[in-house]
């Protein structure tokens, strides 16, 4: 490795350091490296707060390219979620190129069962991912093949929000790509517009304008898509952000001023009350910070 992706890595490691040092204001309680299946990355941290049965319940995929990333590295997204009246699960998974793709969307689908089979049936579930996490998520939503026939995933999730994410990047343009998402058989499997239906679950896609890593094309031909088949999907661009802006809006420092910490908290309190329409005590707790 190169002297300056050695420093560049190193300032990298201490923003986080300190972003997460400051993630620590809520009441919640986190429950650490909670096993959801037998790989040497199947853990998940859970932020919750108990005795609170309205409550809604976030599933958070980080991003990292496939290739990088830790759950620890994102408590200040699951700090501020949990402070805006959210309980938050947050898994690693299994990396390229250790894995290839398959294997990591199984590591995902272990994730979303663990929530189905660990969050009360009445309480809100969304899935929000990151990058290459909200191709993750936006797969779990769409793909009916993965878990909805078992656990009538369709009727328990309430809405998917994907933060810059790729959803429709066949032929792949990255060297290593024809490598992670093989076989070639299997290719197909990685796009989310290859299952569009008009019966998914809500999407808010939200991109930066200045996102150079993944453009914004991602998420507009997703949610015309969506649109187009008679399904729900809503997209938000935000003016001088880009890829890793976007994420960082989650921290402490700016997320009190932050539209885009705001806009998801609104659509998510929205779904949430449109998933019981008469119970006003759906709102609770979901309070700002």
């Amino acid at each position: 490795m190169k002297i300056k992706e050695l420093i560049g890595n190193f300032y990298q490691s201490a923003g986080l350091n300190l972003i997460n040092a400051l993630a620590r204001s809520g009441e919640y309680q986190r429950l650490s490296d909670i096993p959801f299946g037998s790989a040497h990355r199947n853990y998940l941290d859970h932020y919750r707060i108990d005795g609170d049965p309205a409550r809604p319940t976030v599933l958070f995929f980080y991003g990292g390219n496939w290739r990088s990333g830790d759950k620890s590295d994102y408590r200040f997204v699951a700090d501020t979620l949990a402070c805006r009246g959210f309980n938050v699960v947050v898994p690693d998974y299994r990396l390229y190129p250790s894995v290839r793709f398959p294997e990591i969307l199984q590591d995902a689908q272990l994730a979303y069962q663990w929530t189905l089979e660990n969050v009360p049936d009445n309480q809100p579930l969304f899935i929000m991912g990151h990058s290459a996490g909200a191709q993750l998520g936006s797969l779990l939503t769409l793909n009916q093949s993965l878990l909805s026939q078992r656990y009538n995933s369709d009727q328990r999730l309430s809405g998917f929000v994907g933060l810059a994410g790729p959803y429709d990047f066949y032929p792949f343009t990255e060297d290593d790509h024809w490598d992670l998402f093989s076989p070639k058989e299997r290719y197909a499997e990685s796009q989310a517009v290859n299952f569009i239906r008009h019966d998914a679950p809500p999407l808010y896609l939200l991109h930066g304008k200045e996102d150079t890593r993944v453009r914004r094309g991602h998420s507009k031909s997703l949610m015309e898509k969506v649109v187009t088949a008679g399904g729900q999907a809503d997209r938000e661009v935000y003016e001088a952000m880009g890829h890793v802006d976007i994420i960082l809006e989650f921290t402490r420092l700016h997320r009190r001023r932050s539209k885009v910490v705001e806009d998801i908290s609104r659509f998510m309190r929205q779904q949430s009350v449109s998933v019981e329409p008469d119970d006003k005590t759906l709102l609770t707790g979901l309070t700002r910070s």
